[in-house]
């Protein structure tokens, strides 16, 4: 697409026609600036205040292309914008050391580090590595409209469940600032377009707009601020309007298999915005009605174990969102396991199975808990004889994949997980609020989602829309945690295991490292923690209120929980408590 804009000369107003590549390129020239200015400002080791302003003059830059950034160059996002810790790389079996403006925040607040010049000369000078990198790319690629639009949905996604949450400014607090920033960007980007502007999505979004950056600007105060209205009344019906300009123009949307956002989808809080066909291996794997009816039949088998002594059902009780109401499940012999057993609704929203996340997809988390001598002990090639000499199943295998072939273990897999990929419906009290019920939620419970995105900061690691650890809006990563949970309610002792450290011994930063659960139903999956230690949800928020295992005095070597305490009250915590209730399915 082509659209004009305004240049001036000193004797004319000019027409110019130019592309979205050349608009995001002197983008880009504004973010360079920015950049060059807190380079200089570090290497003269100027004060906190002039340091601090070219950062946030660079920050700032950055969010009004961060749309663009994060959807063609994610790369590059991860790097300049992503989280100040070590990020893992599977691939390599290593972690990558954190770098970008998140680093660069921490020497600056909330005291600044005059200790660290060096540092933060080097990082700085990466971020600027970043920015003419994200020029090179920006010369060459092609921006199409419809993937610019796109892009705009996703980064109001972006702002509602990272922006304004803190997740992005854990440090300096500056959340209202690059909010205003990026909805601004939003804003330019949408106007830049005469057939944009002719639809009527485009006249009831910009007054949305223009109010959001108004209230954003304001800079109101984290803890108090009804971050609940502001999704519901300005963020969710900007990105619905965003979606609604693309079919008002019949620009097709992307909704292909492989994509985990549906791009036809405006809403971070539909029940269809995720593709859950893009977490699975390919095609073959596809859930069908078929496969989830089945794999539910197997899931009460007692069949798949030794000597028919358990099911999957036996340990998943569904009336307990298909966790384990004791502290562990018990072992063939009634001995406890070593770990809780975590819920398996919305267990297909991870990149990561079981709490060490040591399976990657939920084909081999079924058969790993199979074979388990601890816990089901069973033998597949036993199982799939079994399955094959009974002429229902062998005939249900064969009609769902199509063949006169015998059943193979991979298909009991894909079935099983069918099913449990089938356990994310997305109708709690919370979800009927999101899509239009208004009276789906108390006053109090309202309350307590704003203390959870605020003062709490239970949303910068238990993300919307999903509130468990694979980071929106684009679905892609999951992240694990070190919260420093002890071994006993009194908190006198660290819990000794070692979590996903026990699979990478090599990479220390995993010590006591354990999933990020979802909070979905965690009204009905108690007890709580890897190891079942607290028995209600009011001493879960007591430990984080505390500042998790450091807080506590405990040793715990690198935390990712921040160890200052919340301050939250105890009216506080029980309305987040009734809110966290609120997202149990009905």
């Amino acid at each position: 697409m082509v659209f004009s804009l305004f240049s001036c000369s000193d004797k004319a107003k000019t027409y110019e026609n130019i592309t979205y590549n050349h608009y995001l390129l002197a983008q880009v020239d504004s973010l360079e600036v920015a950049v060059n200015s807190l380079v200089e400002s570090v290497e003269q080791q100027k004060d906190s205040t002039a340091i601090r302003k070219a950062f946030v003059d660079s920050r700032v830059a950055y969010k009004k292309i961060e749309w663009a950034v994060a959807y063609f160059l994610p790369h590059t996002t991860k790097s300049i914008n992503g989280p100040a810790l070590d990020q893992l790389d599977l691939d390599e079996n290593s972690f990558i050391p954190a770098e970008g403006f998140q680093v660069i925040e921490e020497y600056l607040y909330p005291e600044f580090d005059d200790e660290s010049y060096s540092d933060m000369l080097l990082d700085t000078k990466r971020v600027k590595n970043f920015v003419l990198s994200m020029r090179k790319n920006f010369e060459v690629i092609t921006i199409p409209e419809d993937l610019v639009l796109e892009a705009l949905k996703m980064e109001v996604f972006h702002i509602t469940a990272l922006g304004i949450t803190g997740f992005d400014t854990p440090v300096s607090r500056l959340l209202f600032v690059e909010a205003t920033a990026s909805l601004s960007g939003v804003k330019q980007v949408i106007e830049l377009s005469k057939e944009w502007k002719q639809t009527a999505s485009y006249k009831e979004i910009m007054p949305l707009l223009d109010k959001a950056i108004a209230i954003c600007q304001k800079n109101p105060d984290k803890n108090s601020f009804d971050y609940l209205d502001f999704i519901v009344s300005y963020l969710d019906p900007i990105a619905k309007g965003i979606v609604h300009i693309q079919a008002d123009l019949k620009i097709p949307f992307n909704d292909g298999d492989h994509q985990v956002v549906k791009g036809s989808v405006g809403s971070l809080f539909d029940k269809d915005l995720i593709n859950l066909n893009a977490f699975s291996p390919d095609s073959t794997y596809y859930l069908t009605p078929a496969k989830v009816a089945l794999g539910k039949e197997l899931f009460f088998e007692k069949k798949l174990s030794k000597n028919d002594f358990r099911s999957c059902a036996d340990c998943h009780h569904s009336d307990k969102a298909f966790s384990e109401p004791l502290k562990t499940a018990l072992d063939l012999n009634g001995q406890p396991l070593l770990r809780n057993t975590p819920s398996l609704n919305y267990a297909a929203y991870y990149h990561g199975q079981f709490l060490d996340m040591r399976s990657m997809i939920l084909e081999s988390q079924s058969s790993d808990v199979i074979t388990n001598k601890d816990e089901m002990h069973g033998d597949l090639k036993e199982i799939v004889a079994h399955l094959n000499n009974d002429e229902k199943y062998r005939k249900q295998f064969q009609t769902i994949y199509k063949t006169d072939k015998k059943v193979e273990v991979w298909q009991l897999e894909n079935v099983l997980a069918s099913y449990i990929r089938s356990l994310s419906v997305f109708n709690s009290r919370f979800d009927q609020y999101m899509q239009g019920n208004k009276q789906a939620l108390s006053s109090r419970e309202k309350n307590g989602f704003n203390l959870f995105v605020g003062k709490g900061q239970c949303a910068t690691c238990h993300f919307m829309p999903l509130f468990n650890g694979t980071v929106p809006p684009f679905f892609t990563d999951s992240e694990q945690e070190v919260l420093g949970v002890p071994a006993n309610k009194e908190g006198t002792v660290l819990d000794s295991d070692l979590g996903r450290y026990v699979f990478n011994t090599d990479l220390p930063q995993l010590k006591h490292s354990f999933k990020t659960t979802t909070v979905r139903n965690v009204g009905e999956s108690g007890p709580y923690m890897h190891n079942g230690v607290y028995e209600t949800l009011e001493e879960v928020m007591d430990f984080y209120n505390k500042g998790g295992g450091l807080g506590l005095g405990l040793d715990v070597e690198s935390q990712t929980l921040p160890e200052d305490p919340l301050e939250l009250t105890e009216a506080e915590i029980a309305d987040i408590v009734l809110f966290m209730k609120a997202l149990s399915d009905q």
